[in-house]
């Protein structure tokens, strides 16, 4: 049987930042180097049979990079990717009795804080989740891991009692869901409702397509209360030609006309949309945007 090796780049993967897969690759490709992150060990028996062996680190939880919509990259950023660091299995909350091990809140926070530096040691900016993450409500914490052009400093952080909730915000180990109140999803699709712009929600609408989807909270902006991931996909009549990458004739208008319609409607709502830096264009399979309601500001007293 042959020696175990390395599945996965070998070698720093190339960053483009058109293709959103390649962030996550060197981000991940980092955390294995700086030992934080999982490797997946492959070798072959004389037969040719594959056998795979799955390696985390141990006494530091494990890290994975995942995919970050544009639309919630900081401001000027060349590349983001969230970080969802994973305690060890010993310190992980007892889904059955609801028990935190003894030393899982300092390994947490220990961790946590260690697992940043590290990464800030290779030139990325690290942010925390705006709300605290425990073992007590939480399966893993998370972190804004982002670089910026040469030069450029990262952004300032707002101060700790705008950035922090006071208590985690659903769905976590104690509140599964949102109910009794609306979802973000829920805010936004009664907002197009309203507005007689339902046929949004629908499939085969001649005006595209929208779809709303749970954001991490990481990525909230600090004066949101409610947030969300929102998705415009053109009709098919004005979507790009799969064989040569070409938007169709009218396609222009089709775009401006239906982005049109979404931020009158939601801006109508009270709801505020973010998008990334670039323009969106035929160019582009959809457009991207966060959708939030700010929080009312807290009243003073004389």
């Amino acid at each position: 049987m042959s020696e175990w090796t390395r599945e996965g780049p070998v070698t720093e993967p190339i960053y483009d930042r058109a293709d959103p897969q390649s962030g996550r690759a060197l981000v991940n490709f980092h955390l294995r180097e700086l030992g934080l992150g999982e490797s997946w060990l492959i070798r072959a028996d004389a037969d040719g049979q594959r056998f795979c062996r799955h390696v985390v680190p141990q006494g530091l939880g494990v890290c994975r990079a995942y995919v970050l919509t544009e639309a919630a990259w900081p401001e000027g950023a060349e590349l983001c990717v969230t970080v969802a660091w994973t305690p060890d299995a010993a310190l992980r909350r007892d889904d059955r009795t609801d028990r935190v091990p003894d030393g899982a809140e300092d390994h947490w926070r220990t961790r946590i804080a260690a697992t940043a530096q590290a990464l800030e040691s290779l030139g990325y900016a690290v942010e925390p989740s705006r709300f605290r993450c425990s073992p007590r409500y939480h399966f893993t914490a998370e972190l804004l891991v982002y670089r910026m052009p040469a030069g450029v400093p990262p952004r300032q952080l707002p101060t700790a009692t705008a950035w922090a909730l006071s208590e985690p915000v659903p769905p976590h180990y104690r509140r599964n869901g949102w109910y009794p109140e609306r979802s973000p999803q829920e805010v936004v699709r009664d907002a197009l409702r309203k507005a007689g712009l339902g046929f949004f929600l629908q499939d085969r609408s001649p005006f595209g397509r929208v779809g709303v989807r749970d954001i991490t909270q990481t990525v909230w902006p600090p004066e949101a209360d409610r947030c969300t991931w929102l998705t415009w996909w053109p009709a098919a009549a004005f979507a790009r030609d799969p064989d040569t990458g070409l938007p169709p004739a009218g396609a222009e208008d089709h775009w401006h006309e239906c982005l049109d319609h979404l931020h009158q409607a939601l801006s109508g709502a009270g709801l505020v949309l973010r998008s990334r830096s670039r323009p969106w264009s035929p160019a582009d399979d959809n457009a991207d945007f966060l959708v939030y309601r700010a929080a009312a500001p807290l009243s003073t007293s004389e």
